[in-house]
């Protein structure tokens, strides 16, 4: 790939996303709960103006690849940092959940790897997929609304351990594992070729 490829505007924005985690979870662990929401809606809209503009410059391998992951890193960082929150003995969110959507993500990354590794093939999001990272950024950005805009009325309901943050992100959580189990399916004949060691043709599909 060359840089004029990789220095497209949809490829700048998803490395700007990435860019901005590490911004993100430092304002949110320090309570500067204002930035940190800024800086998530700004890592939110790349997400939403990084497809539109490739769809229209023309879909990259690297952008294929990276913006699924780079919605994976940031989503995975948010909820960290809601089952850590410091306020909340037990987090705003169960450790389990986490444990869940994260490891769906490292699961389809890994394969989505190895696919290419083996396969040179870059599968890309499905809409379900793509259902899912828009639910995972709506309910991560709410919490953060709520967590930023608190006031003595609302705190107590808003940081109870099972609270409205808690409800809000079982349709992420259903979302991602539908989504797994659609990846699983989508691409069961590269897997199954892979786990018996047999030939398989990108071009003959899933």
């Amino acid at each position: 790939m060359d840089f004029g490829t990789l220095f497209r505007l949809a490829n700048l924005l998803t490395l700007l996303r990435l860019f901005l985690i590490p911004p993100f979870i430092f304002c949110f662990l320090a309570d500067m709960m204002v930035a940190a929401l800024a800086i998530f809606l700004i890592a939110a809209l790349t997400d939403h103006f990084d497809g539109r503009i490739a769809r229209i410059q023309g879909v990259t391998s690297f952008g294929k690849f990276m913006d699924p992951l780079a919605d994976k890193l940031l989503i995975g960082a948010s909820l960290i940092c809601l089952a850590l929150f410091k306020h909340v003995d037990s987090g705003l969110i169960p450790i389990w959940m986490v444990i869940v959507i994260i490891g769906r993500e490292i699961l389809v990354t890994l394969l989505r790897i190895i696919f290419i590794a083996k396969y040179g093939e870059v599968v890309s999001s499905s809409q379900w997929g793509k259902y899912k990272v828009t639910a995972q950024l709506i309910v991560v950005a709410i919490s953060l609304l709520l967590l930023t805009f608190q006031n003595e009325q609302t705190t107590e309901f808003i940081l109870q351990a099972r609270g409205p943050i808690y409800l809000m992100m079982y349709l992420p959580l259903a979302l991602t594992v539908g989504s797994g189990v659609e990846f699983l399916v989508n691409n069961r004949k590269a897997l199954s070729a892979l786990i018996l060691s047999t030939r398989y043709d990108p071009e003959a599909g899933a």
